[in-house]
């Protein structure tokens, strides 16, 4: 059974023009924004709803302000949330532009992607899950659900994927031709991208932090979430403190899974992003110039001493890797791990570089880097261009991968994952 809302239909919508010359299914309900934006707003109140809502766009086109992250819910107890992007879609696959539309299924793909991440996930004792509605996220979280007992899962029209009005159902070829300059701007800067009045990004920045509001607002201590790539990053940068500007710097491909540990005192942490059944660790060819495979030789764990990263397990995922230089930043347990990995898979004996000049040797190839929890936390936040609160916040596992890349020459990073653990045997 399915309780729960999924979109409201009686409330007052604005409309998302869908590009009409592929479907006839053209607009797409967007619930006005008010204070609990997943329920519908009752009728004696749509004229503020209105008035809010246009207030708000008004303003920040006026200013053109900056939609900066918000101030996250406090828990009455601890949290694990497991955000988990949906499978592959029939969008997907055809390169259409897929927006908050709901015309898209999954495929084939997406459907053994959905069976995978559940047994992936198969040992998480989860108490409650929510959805985006939408059927292309519906069907990845009533796989991934599967036979569990208790509450059902919970539709959240919220957690639709990010507004685009009239840009979707294009395909990207179209949208560079039809939408010239504008689609140009989609692509470079999307935090100041505008169209039919509205800045996207901004708009799902603010709704990312509405999200949070109604995921940690329950009562269930272990809580899954199947929603859609953008909105996730939206969710996940706000977590973390980041501005819209991180767009696209976090990536979550179809299946991913992402997952924060929410305590009492307020704090955040992150504890993998990303994680697929499958490494991560060849990366996208085409885009990356410069990549850093990360090789975490310590734990945040207190008291853990266990040695669960074995030169066996971390060598059997970098077999396939063409590994132009191992190095490794000084500490004991990184010499000692990247010596008997780099013996494991018959490569050249690792060399020791200062953790302050990693980002100066990254090459045109792949590197490995052997190196403690700090190191890799600093490293990655000086990367994106932010501070040491949001190092912080990355709980790192010993033998955990972290895979940092630098496209098209440029000193923008993106994190391709954090802490994927999946070869030591953690879900």
């Amino acid at each position: 059974a399915v309780h729960g809302q999924s979109r409201p239909r009686s409330s007052w919508t604005l409309p998302v023009v869908t590009h009409q010359a592929c479907y006839s299914r053209a607009v797409m309900p967007i619930a006005c924004s008010a204070v609990a934006p997943a329920r519908a707003c009752n009728v004696s109140s749509r004229r503020s709803c209105v008035e809010s809502h246009r207030s708000r766009q008004s303003a920040s086109r006026a200013s053109g302000c900056r939609v900066v992250t918000c101030s996250l819910p406090s828990v009455s107890s601890p949290k694990t949330v497991t955000l988990v992007r949906h499978g592959q879609s029939t969008w997907n696959e055809e390169g259409r532009i897929q927006g908050s539309s709901d015309f898209s299924v999954l495929t084939r793909k997406g459907e053994a992607q959905a069976e995978r991440t559940r047994q992936m996930l198969d040992g998480e004792s989860f108490d409650v899950g929510f959805r985006s509605p939408l059927r292309r996220a519906s069907r990845t979280a009533e796989v991934i659900w599967g036979a569990r007992n208790g509450a059902a899962l919970v539709d959240l029209w919220v957690l639709r994927e990010i507004d685009l009005y009239s840009m979707q159902g294009l395909r990207k070829q179209e949208g560079k031709s039809k939408l010239g300059v504008q689609y140009a701007a989609w692509k470079a800067a999307p935090a100041d991208f505008e169209i039919d009045g509205h800045f996207p990004v901004r708009e799902l920045w603010e709704r990312g932090a509405e999200c949070w509001q109604e995921v940690l607002r329950g009562e269930g201590k272990d809580v899954l979430v199947v929603a859609h790539n953008a909105v996730i990053q939206a969710m996940t940068a706000n977590a973390l403190g980041l501005s819209p500007e991180y767009f696209r710097r976090l990536e979550q491909s179809n299946c991913g899974v992402t997952q924060f540990a929410f305590d009492t005192g307020g704090r955040v942490e992150l504890l993998k992003l990303n994680q697929t059944d499958s490494p991560p660790v060849l990366g996208n060819l085409d885009d990356a110039t410069k990549r850093g495979v990360f090789i975490c030789t310590t734990s945040d764990e207190a008291g853990d001493t266990k040695n669960e990263a074995t030169a066996s397990q971390v060598a059997a995922v970098l077999r396939d890797v063409t590994v132009a230089r191992a190095l490794h930043d000084g500490h004991p347990a990184s010499v000692a791990l990247a010596t008997e990995v780099c013996a494991a898979v018959g490569g050249d004996a690792p060399n020791a570089i200062s953790s302050e000049n990693i980002h100066d040797v990254l090459g045109d190839r792949t590197f490995t880097v052997f190196a403690s929890a700090s190191t890799i936390a600093s490293f990655t936040a000086r990367a994106l261009g932010t501070d040491a609160g949001f190092a912080s916040k990355l709980r790192l596992t010993r033998g955990g991968i972290t895979v940092v890349e630098f496209q098209n020459q440029t000193t923008d990073a993106r994190v391709a994952c954090v802490n994927y653990a999946a070869h030591l045997g953690v879900s």
